[in-house]
């Protein structure tokens, strides 16, 4: 594939830069038009397609290119030029999990910030891509990030909101998502870690060869699909260990307590983030309009919103195992044990 000087085809460039939070087509085509990309050291348009081994530059960011996600995609890999020096700036992060009302709140920061109130302002969602997120997030008024820890000493002024759910939800919500195939990488075969590097999942050991992960859930019984999702999730279960309990620079908000006060929760975040007031008012009023419970009828992404849906779904078997690998995660962020 080459690039022309007058075609910017984005579906061409889906086909080359994986949509994994890394880059998107109109990331690329902004690079291409102010000349700022490097590849293989070569300043300027590439003439020739990207392969796995490429170094590529793109806005003083550095990545290499892989394969990974199916159809013959690439993926990028964030290089950490850092040095460990600390990321300047005023850093405003959202920081959740995937079926933690990540969508709505992506809608509501991304509406926020093309407001008035919160001028020349801009919102990057970098999906489970950490690696693009450091690399990135100094360029944006407010990121999100899911499924991972922020490495809160790496920057000189930061603010986290976090979005928690209970894990078991988490658990049943995710399962009867990947079960109807509602995203590509669902539906690879022979997937590697790599491949799922956009959603920081983990290759179940029970998947078999030549196998999607869409279609196993719908060959075994839900009992087998869940523990199956339970070893999908477990780098997103490991991380929500590793933040620290009580920090200044953090605050958390859990599913349960969000849903019926969104907009109010919605002020807390923009008033914590250090937005005016007039900007709080702008976000409470995204929140209304775009909460879970007036979505849920229309939105094909929200299959129930409810809490507590674990219980329908848990054998006794599923509840053990869950209990003897993060059962302390339920004392950890206060979820009772049954």
């Amino acid at each position: 594939m080459e690039f022309s000087d007058d075609q910017y085809d984005t579906h061409e460039l889906s086909g080359l830069i994986h949509h994994s939070g890394v880059l998107t087509a109109g990331d690329l085509n902004e690079a291409l038009r102010n000349n700022d990309i490097t590849v293989d050291g070569v300043i300027g348009r590439p003439t020739t397609p990207l392969s796995p081994g490429s170094e590529v530059s793109i806005r003083g960011a550095t990545y290499r290119v892989y394969s990974g996600g199916g159809n013959d995609r690439l993926q990028l890999i964030g290089i950490d030029n850092t040095d460990g020096r600390h990321i300047s700036g005023k850093i405003r992060v959202h920081a959740g999990y995937h079926k933690c009302l990540s969508e709505y709140a992506k809608k509501v920061y991304r509406r926020a910030c093309k407001n008035p109130f919160l001028r020349n302002s801009s919102f990057k969602h970098y999906y489970h891509r950490h690696d693009a997120f450091y690399a990135d997030c100094a360029r944006h008024t407010i990121t999100s990030i899911s499924g991972h820890c922020v490495e809160l000493d790496r920057f000189d002024d930061i603010r986290v909101v976090r979005f928690i759910r209970d894990p078991r939800d988490l658990l049943v919500s995710g399962y009867f998502y990947h079960k109807r195939g509602a995203e590509h990488w669902c539906a690879l075969e022979n997937a590697t870690d790599l491949d799922w590097k956009m959603v920081n999942g983990a290759v179940p050991p029970t998947l078999p060869a030549n196998t999607s992960l869409t279609h196993y859930l719908n060959q075994v019984p839900l009992e087998e699909g869940l523990l199956a999702e339970l070893e999908f999730r477990g780098h997103h279960f490991d991380s929500m260990l590793s933040w620290p309990e009580h920090d200044p620079r953090v605050r958390l908000f859990r599913y349960e307590d969000i849903l019926g006060n969104e907009a109010a929760v919605f002020g807390e975040i923009f008033d914590f983030y250090g937005f005016s007031y007039p900007a709080q008012l702008v976000a409470k009023r995204y929140a209304r309009k775009y909460r879970a419970g007036a979505r849920s009828r229309k939105d094909k992404h929200i299959r129930n919103p409810n809490a507590g849906q674990w219980r329908h779904y848990f054998t006794p078997r599923i509840n053990r195992v869950f209990n003897e690998q993060f059962g302390h995660l339920l004392d950890r962020y206060h979820y009772p044990l049954d």
